[in-house]
């Protein structure tokens, strides 16, 4: 009896539109020290603040949700001290309670805050992102942190390299629905930025929403773009699971906008003078002035909450072409990247293979910046992500 060879394994590519493709999309060479070697940084700063934002909006949502009467908001929200456990009197729905306990599972991770600042900053976004967000989006929310997976054909790199004819994606959402959007008052913020960009809305649909612990990037940057492209992407994904309704739109809410600090009214200052935004303050408006009059040292201005809302919130129509359009982004994506690791395989170096081509947030939250080649301010002018050796 003639026993058939055994086929050798094939490797499946999975993708995390986050944690792969945009963090390649922000600095290949950190991506692949990162992702690629399996040496998380000491102290992933980017990672540990959207993780805990995404962690403690989870966790709030789960209170208020199993509570038989929810708990009214604002809820309480003060700091645990660092390295102090919270104080006992204070209930479970405390923000500072759930922040302590989404702070000891990052850290069994390994992940953890940068220093006290950054800390301090995190637990801030987190009270504004319950008290001022949680307060509307509870109430629409019909299924919290839904994993969504599907696999795509991968395109051959450049000499026909590649791991697997297919790569897995995915992420994970909120999920908003026509019904719970419907329901909601009128005066619901989230329900209105929706209707404002999506008039007409009609018939069983979806909405799709995701937490970014950053603030609103400007039009003509890199990352707003990316955003929209998640959102596409996101989509589909959602579309690909199982007794789903059609996903009429996404949503973006960019947490640091509700507390703003310095680099936000500094974007918001170059925008005013330079352009590049979307979001404005009305000219003469009290926002305007308190931007515009604002100094570094100066106590930071007292924005109106309807200012800090449409600042927040970012809602993206999807459309089947819209769609389309940034699927073929992320599979140009994954195709460099597959192409890049094979080549490394093949015999190149890392540095040959991956572009150092952070921004300045990157590097200065980059672990590998003090032997990075080309650190952000070193470079040559007009310096541009290199393709690929080829294999």
């Amino acid at each position: 009896m003639n026993l058939e060879k055994r086929s050798p394994p094939v490797t499946l590519p999975q993708y995390s539109l986050t944690g792969d493709l945009l963090s390649f999309a922000r600095c290949g060479l950190q991506y692949r020290y990162q992702n690629g070697s399996k040496l998380p940084p000491s102290r992933p700063v980017q990672m540990w603040f959207g993780e805990f934002i995404h962690g403690v909006m989870e966790g709030a949502f789960r209170i208020w949700k199993d509570s038989n009467e929810p708990p009214p908001f604002p809820w309480p929200a003060e700091m645990p001290e660092w390295g102090e456990e919270p104080e006992a009197e204070w209930p479970s729905h405390h923000i500072g309670r759930i922040g302590y306990g989404v702070e000891q599972v990052l850290r069994v991770q390994g992940k953890n805050s940068r220093n006290r600042d950054t800390r301090r900053s995190a637990y801030q976004r987190a009270f504004a992102a319950v008290n001022q967000v949680g307060v509307f989006l509870f109430p629409l929310v019909q299924a919290a942190e839904e994993r969504i997976i599907g696999t795509r054909e991968l395109a051959a790199g450049a000499g026909g390299t590649r791991r697997s004819d297919r790569y897995e994606l995915h992420g994970i959402v909120d999920v908003l629905t026509n019904v719970t959007l419907g329901g909601a008052p009128s005066d619901n913020v989230i329900r209105q930025a929706i209707e404002s960009a999506c008039p007409g809305l009609k018939g069983d649909y979806e909405v799709i929403v995701d937490y970014k612990g950053s603030r609103r990037p400007g039009t003509n940057h890199g990352y707003w773009a990316q955003g929209e492209w998640q959102l596409q992407t996101y989509a589909w994904l959602r579309s690909r699971q199982p007794d789903t309704l059609p996903v009429a739109a996404g949503v973006l809410l960019y947490m640091n906008e509700l507390v703003p600090g310095r680099e936000e009214i500094h974007q918001i200052q170059r925008a005013l003078r330079d352009g590049g935004t979307d979001v404005l303050p009305a000219e003469g408006s009290a926002d305007w002035y308190g931007i515009t009059n604002w100094r570094a040292g100066n106590a930071m201005p007292n924005l109106s909450a309807e200012f800090r809302y449409r600042r927040a919130i970012r809602v993206v129509p999807v459309t089947e072409n819209s769609v389309q359009s940034s699927l073929v982004q992320f599979d140009g994506m994954v195709s460099d990247i597959e192409q890049r690791v094979a080549s490394e395989i093949q015999g190149g170096t890392i540095e040959n293979q991956w572009a150092a081509c952070g921004d300045d947030e990157s590097c200065a939250a980059c672990d590998y910046r003090y032997f990075c080649p080309s650190p952000h301010g070193h470079r040559a002018p007009g310096y541009v992500v290199p393709a690929p050796a080829a294999p």
